[in-house]
């Protein structure tokens, strides 16, 4: 038995990972205010909260000017380590790279309410492996809190790629993203894009030649069109290792 497919490309969180976060806690702010004193950072809850929000904005806008400059699709993709630096220097004090990293992981902790794996994820990921698929991971998400859930989740060594979004300030569906999977000189037509997203992933993977296989779950987004006609729709991840052929070729 063989994979049609050299690489198998898969998001994240809603297709590998069932996830669910809350940023409107009643309690969030207050105790991110608690923790962020203990750095000597010092807010009161509402500020903090109007702080971060007014500064996720405004690094949402420089790094979507430069993607403009550069000529380069967006939509553009933040990373929050530059946030809590900020929210240090606003309040006088310079931020390392480590406290930054402690401060997205305390953050991302605390709003989480669920995480963790989707029925058959794992299997699928090793079941690929075996049948000598690249695996890959290209998925919208900061990768300051993305790689300690990977590795809390068993994940880390589970793909032979890892591409998250807040490495390179584009997200999916932007072709600049998945054109990252091509960079080693691949055929797209040798990939295969699997995701809860049919916009962001599926649709993506076409405007780039890539087929892919749809997967609704629970955090999937309202689907407003038909799937395009590389993609096929599966009900369980468990089905992709026994694709028998390449979806455009069905």
């Amino acid at each position: 038995m063989s994979f049609p497919y050299r690489n198998c490309v898969f998001d994240l969180y809603g297709t590998l990972v069932d996830i669910h976060t809350d940023e409107e806690q009643p309690s969030l702010w207050s105790d991110f205010a608690v923790f962020l004193a203990g750095m000597g950072v010092a807010y009161a809850p509402d500020a903090l909260r109007a702080c971060y929000l007014r500064l996720c904005r405004e690094e949402s806008a420089r790094c979507a000017a430069r993607l403009q400059a550069h000529g380069i699709p967006g939509p553009e993709e933040i990373d929050l380590l530059s946030v809590w630096r900020s929210l240090g220097d606003l309040a006088g004090l310079q931020i390392t790279d480590t406290q930054a990293r402690e401060i997205s992981r305390w953050f991302r902790c605390r709003t989480t309410i669920r995480l963790r794996l989707f029925p058959g994820a794992a299997d699928t990921l090793e079941t690929l492996h075996r049948l000598g698929c690249r695996v890959w991971l290209l998925t919208n998400a900061q990768e300051s809190f993305t790689l300690p859930e990977l590795a809390s989740l068993g994940l880390l060594k589970a793909f032979d790629h890892i591409l998250i979004s807040s490495s390179f300030g584009v997200r999916k569906p932007s072709p600049a993203f998945f054109g990252q999977l091509l960079a080693g000189g691949e055929d797209p037509s040798d990939f295969l894009m699997v995701g809860n997203d049919d916009g962001c992933d599926c649709r993506g993977a076409a405007q780039v030649g890539m087929d892919s296989l749809y997967i609704a779950t629970e955090q999937s987004p309202p689907r407003c069109e038909s799937l395009p006609r590389s993609c096929m729709e599966i009900a369980d991840l468990r089905e992709i290792p026994a694709l028998s052929g390449r979806i455009s070729g069905i």
